[in-house]
């Protein structure tokens, strides 16, 4: 069966230069603007000086757990809490980290990671990536959003415990490329304005959607064709899809485990003659077709989660 295949493209096929490296994403956190619903304000013990807990505190690039240490944000008790970051541009968001105080850390117990574009309501709005159900006393815990994309980071904290507080948090993420978004036969894509190697393509789609696009049938291989059409920004003349052969076979396959039940191929060449990753023409007769694995083009992404299909697995040796 197709779907246990493990497939591995070696240096020859995608160059290490074209390595989309997602997952050394900067944190971009220090880039924004940061606001929190309400502010505690403290004397310290040791200094006596007064110590106000502003919620730019967070992104300070010190995670010094102590929160007289004058590091740590904090909220005045009520019934709602919130603090927010309004990142510079729109981004995707592959994770994000929390470093917890060290005394009474159930102030962040039970909040919500909120990412999107609104900033209503101070993005308490905006769909959530994961929740906050304890973090140890002075460590830092990851979360992980999946490549959503947002402007505003929230974290919501709805009054159990009276206060939100926490002492650093890192937004991990790349500016989010030019994209143009479609529904095709009820399944959301996404057309991406970057070139990218074929592996690279299909890391970023797995890293911020999906998978690449597969195509089922005629009727969606005409669909395909109208967005492509449609789309606001010059394409190269063919765009990836998740489209791949066998590397020492004659056999194509779709990568997100669809069945191969509709064909559009040119020509059914050999293997030996060939390259083993699959383009589509993006204008005039919109046929598919292999093309070095190395060539930087478009791409389309499926952004719905397939449960039903088990996708094949893919490694570079260029990828860490």
């Amino acid at each position: 069966m197709l779907n246990s295949f493990k497939i591995e493209l070696h240096c020859m096929t995608c160059f290490s230069f074209c390595l989309y490296p997602a997952a050394s994403a900067p944190n971009v956190a220090p880039t924004g603007t940061a606001s929190q619903s309400s502010t505690y304000s403290s004397q310290s013990p040791r200094t006596r000086t007064l110590l106000v807990a502003n919620a730019s505190l967070a992104i300070d690039g010190n995670k010094n757990p102590e929160h007289f240490g004058g590091s740590c944000t904090h909220t005045l008790e009520g019934d709602t809490h919130w603090w927010s970051l309004l990142l510079p541009a729109v981004y995707r968001i592959t994770h994000i980290s929390i470093t917890n105080r060290m005394l009474i850390t159930q102030r962040i117990n039970d909040a919500q990671i909120l990412i999107g574009t609104s900033t209503d309501n101070n993005g308490n709005n905006n769909p959530r990536c994961d929740g906050v159900y304890g973090i140890n006393p002075g460590a830092t815990r990851t979360f992980n959003c999946g490549g959503m994309i947002g402007q505003m980071v929230t974290v919501n904290l709805k009054g159990s415990y009276g206060a939100l507080s926490m002492c650093e948090l890192e937004v991990y993420g790349e500016m989010a490329a030019p994209s143009f978004s479609a529904v095709v036969m009820g399944r959301s894509v996404e057309v991406v304005e970057k070139k990218l190697c074929w592996s690279d393509a299909l890391f970023y789609c797995r890293d911020f959607y999906w998978d690449l696009l597969s195509i089922r049938s005629e009727e969606e291989q005409r669909e395909v064709e109208e967005v492509l059409k449609s789309v606001s920004f010059p394409l190269t003349e063919r765009v990836w899809l998740g489209l791949r052969r066998d590397l020492m076979g004659d056999t194509w396959f779709w990568m997100s485990g669809d069945s191969m039940d509709f064909n559009d191929l040119k020509t059914q060449s050999t293997w030996d003659n060939t390259s083993p990753c699959g383009a589509m023409d993006s204008s005039d007769g919109f046929h598919w077709g292999d093309r070095p694995c190395g060539e930087h083009l478009h791409f389309v992404c499926l952004k719905d989660i397939q449960r039903d299909n088990k996708r094949l697995e893919f490694y570079s040796s260029s990828r860490p």
